[in-house]
């Protein structure tokens, strides 16, 4: 039986631990297509930020997905807060499945996802609705 050195025992830890984070490492593309972030390396996280500002006399709300290595770094903005939570947890469920790239919307097609989630969730309603009325008259036959 062959015995392995320390050296061969700690190459192999490496290469484990190598391998590990190749797994989980993620690249994400700024909305704006110029910047790609590593996820996995100095950043510490990625968030929403609200940003109330004035535009003339109008104040206005920024939304916006930032990336914090030490500083904020805007990466991405969208018309509502709803929209910034739903692309933060769309990167959350690619990382935790694995993913190992993601791209930001653009504002456009936000709003084009977002009419159609609402579509799916009237659709479902009405089906819902249906089936209820369904299982109504069956069970009162």
């Amino acid at each position: 039986m062959k015995k392995t050195s320390k050296s061969d025992q700690t190459q192999k830890l490496l290469n484990t631990v190598s391998s590990e984070r190749k797994e989980k490492m993620m690249f994400i593309l700024s909305q704006d297509k110029t910047r790609i972030f590593n996820m996995q390396g100095h950043i510490e996280g990625i968030g929403y930020e609200e940003e109330n500002f004035k535009k003339g006399k109008k104040e206005e709300i920024r939304h916006t997905i930032q990336v914090f290595d030490g500083c904020a770094e805007e990466i991405a903005e969208y018309e509502c807060k709803e929209d910034c939570l739903l692309v933060l947890y769309a990167i959350f469920k690619a990382i935790e499945q694995g993913g190992k790239t993601a791209e930001l919307p653009a504002r456009e097609e936000m709003k084009e996802q977002r009419e159609a989630l609402k579509q799916y969730l009237e659709s479902g309603k009405k089906l819902t609705e249906w089936t209820a009325e369904l299982l109504k008259e069956l069970l009162d036959m």
